[in-house]
């Protein structure tokens, strides 16, 4: 989808079995496996945020750690 925008580090592998997972200033654990690509991640997360529809989705591998970072981005409100 052309709003979507990944950063992944494919040089580093992930060797934890979570991600962290950061979204609207919260932060927590999820299964890697399931933070690796944006459609399950969005499917995992969208019933609890609803904002992942059209956010910026970075990823990083530190240590083997896959962190994956969630910002929201501003909807247009179209013409009244």
């Amino acid at each position: 989808m052309a709003n979507e925008q990944t950063t992944s580090e494919k040089s580093t592998p992930v060797t934890e079995p979570k991600a962290t997972i950061k979204i609207e200033g919260q932060e927590f654990e999820l299964e890697a496996a399931l933070a690796q690509e944006d459609k399950t991640l969005k499917v995992v997360l969208q019933p609890h945020f609803a904002s992942i529809e059209n956010a910026n989705i970075t990823r990083e591998v530190k240590d083997g750690k896959l962190t994956v970072t969630i910002v929201k981005r501003a909807q247009h409100k179209g013409a009244r």
